[in-house]
């Protein structure tokens, strides 16, 4: 399991520079690592610990660590976006409803063969594979 200092490394690595906010996320990912954490949770620690920072700052933050596939994205129907610690673990899939915002993990056996399936594309090579599915719960899928 990665430790904060290994993160840090991996971030230098990509040609990052740490910042006071860097290590705040760092480190509450990690203390929160099997958790999803809501944007205005996290933007309150960081304020917590470095109250100078601004929003944008934050943001461009999160989109880089996305990128680099240490935490993932999801967004919530009524409770927006959230981010949960996905570096070096097998990252989640989910079914979610558009209506209620009920959250499932999905079917391991259905995103293996989606797995399989992506060797056959050419000039693709998997990285960090997230699958989300949009629909609706068979509970409001009866009340549409």
């Amino acid at each position: 399991m990665k430790k904060h200092k290994d993160l840090v490394q991996f971030l230098k690595s990509k040609g990052l520079r740490m910042t006071p906010s860097k290590e705040v996320i760092i480190q509450y990912f990690l203390d929160n690592k099997n958790r999803h954490i809501p944007f205005k949770e996290l933007q309150k620690e960081i304020y917590d610990n470095v109250p100078d920072v601004d929003r944008v700052t934050i943001y461009r933050n999160i989109e880089k660590f996305v990128s680099l596939g240490i935490i993932q994205e999801l967004d919530l129907p009524k409770k927006g976006k959230i981010y949960q610690y996905v570096f070096e673990k097998k990252v989640p899939h989910y079914f979610i409803c558009k209506s209620c915002g009920k959250t499932n993990k999905g079917n391991e056996a259905l995103f293996n063969k989606i797995e399989l399936a992506l060797k056959e594309v050419p000039d693709f090579s998997k990285a960090n594979l997230s699958l989300v599915f949009y629909g609706f719960c068979s509970k409001c899928e009866t009340s549409l």
